[in-house]
């Protein structure tokens, strides 16, 4: 969508079959495909934990069985190595599978103002994340653990990590100073790879290249800025989150705290994103045409084809969503009164 805002571009690539209005597209995705590619799978944990594993079951034999509690006691174990060591210490937790496309949803948090790890388990959901009733797979047992630390811990995503389908999140754990132990989210994403020198260096390359294709450092100079605008416009995204992006590599190994006015995991935002840049890219295409096709006023075309749809959207994202969420509610609370039910059977006895 960036690299249709220069004319020049969109000329080029209308009119000498050039590809470079799809750079900017590859470059705008390959920070992420950087880490997900090759990031993720460079990664070293030190812990790994597998709800689902023997180590971590109430019957060793039953899968259902999740002791939350042992989990917990593993995270703050890992916590407390960090704070001993002072080391970076990373753990790593994996999705539980009940076969086919079920899974059950559990839940990872830090209570900073008690300094515990938490873990609380929740329902069975489709690859959809929808809760849905599986009798035998109906949980019985304590749904939560709690396991306190040594030291403080410290936090800035204060949200739960929701675990169910794909892979689970890891966590770095590393001491800062007398203060306690800071909870690193996916400390492998959105490093080296999330730089703007990154984008820079590619941008650079491509002009280079492009230069030597086209026979001249200015008509190359446009695809090394695409190049750089397409790597950089993904940071600037992502700046929109928590996470951040590393601002200052190769000069610093921390990353910078996003805005906090979106969450990655948030499907109308993600959607909105998408729908927008596709918006952009119909207009400008149109805009720079020797002929277009259609002869709105911009904001008669942003207004119909954006803003309206974007407020539709919200509306519905808002009323579905909160269907979904009384649904999970009402299915925790049917399975945890039937525990109790089963509880008070047996001490009856």
């Amino acid at each position: 969508a960036l690299a249709t805002c220069f004319p020049q571009a969109v000329d080029i690539a209308s009119n000498n079959y050039s590809f470079i209005l799809v750079l900017g597209g590859v470059f705008g995705i390959l920070p992420d495909t950087l880490d997900f590619k090759l990031a993720m799978f460079l990664e070293e944990n030190d812990y790994i934990i597998d709800p689902a594993s023997s180590e971590y079951l109430r019957d060793p034999r039953n899968m259902n069985s999740i002791d939350p509690q042992k989990v917990a006691d593993k995270m703050a174990e890992a916590i407390d190595q960090a704070w001993e060591t002072g080391k970076l210490i990373k753990l790593q937790l994996h999705t539980v599978q009940m076969g086919g496309d079920l899974y059950r949803h559990y839940e990872v948090s830090y209570d900073t103002v008690n300094n515990e790890a938490v873990v609380e388990i929740g329902p069975i959901v489709t690859m959809s994340q929808t809760p849905i009733e599986v009798p035998e797979l109906e949980f019985k047992g304590e749904r939560i653990g709690r396991a306190k630390t040594k030291c403080n811990i410290l936090q800035t995503q204060s949200r739960a990590s929701r675990i169910d389908i794909f892979n689970g999140p890891s966590f770095g754990y590393l001491k800062k100073g007398d203060e306690g132990v800071e909870i690193i989210f996916l400390p492998w994403h959105r490093q080296w790879s999330h730089s703007p020198f990154m984008g820079v260096a590619f941008g650079l390359l491509g002009w280079l290249i492009m230069s030597g294709v086209t026979g001249s450092l200015r008509s190359g100079a446009i695809y090394g800025l695409i190049i750089a605008l397409g790597f950089i416009s993904h940071i600037a995204a992502d700046l929109t989150g928590f996470m951040g992006a590393n601002l200052l590599w190769p000069f610093r190994k921390r990353r910078t705290e996003g805005f906090h006015f979106l969450k990655a995991s948030n499907p109308v935002a993600n959607f909105l994103m998408i729908w927008a840049s596709g918006v952009l890219i119909v207009w400008n295409l149109n805009h720079y045409a020797p002929q277009p096709v259609f002869d709105l006023y911009w904001l008669e075309y942003f207004s119909l084809f954006l803003i309206l749809p974007a407020a539709l959207l919200i509306v519905l994202a808002r009323k579905f969503g909160e269907k979904v969420k009384e649904k999970a509610s009402k299915i925790r609370a049917e399975e945890e009164a039937a525990f109790g039910e089963e509880e008070f059977t047996a001490d009856t006895r």
